[in-house]
């Protein structure tokens, strides 16, 4: 089964030059935990909800400093044709539950540890989950 066929498509994406505040206003908007971040149209980054918390609002940044106060920079991307069994172990190896499912360079979906649950037997997602837990 390929990538393609349990992706969330399209992405709520943010600009690397968003604030804070209007990052998370976003994400409680669209009920989302975690979005892609782009500069110009290319991912340069990817921020959690617990990002926002942990790297920013914790560290003292105010609410209207960019988002890239919060965001990780390494961002871990999947072909849209990719096999499940390689987000399995994309997640395993990075210590993630999301990925970036891109096509011809560009962000079209996310693959979220969820979704392979629901789709992937349960001895592959709890190896995959125990992996990421392990960070």
């Amino acid at each position: 089964m390929q990538v393609s066929e349990i992706m969330h498509q399209g992405i709520i994406s943010v600009n690397i030059n968003d604030s804070v505040k209007n990052v998370a206003a976003i994400m409680k908007a669209e009920d989302i935990g975690a979005v892609p971040v782009l500069e110009e149209g290319i991912p340069v980054g990817f921020v959690t909800d617990r990002d926002i918390v942990i790297s920013c609002i914790a560290e003292g940044y105010s609410v209207n400093d960019p988002i890239s106060h919060a965001m990780s920079e390494e961002i871990i991307t999947i072909d849209v044709e990719s096999d499940v069994s390689e987000a399995c172990r994309l997640m395993q190896k990075n210590k993630v539950s999301r990925l970036l499912v891109m096509e011809d360079e560009k962000p079209i979906g996310m693959v979220s540890l969820q979704d392979l649950s629901l789709v992937q037997d349960g001895d592959m997602t709890g190896k995959t989950l125990n992996h990421i837990k392990q960070v």
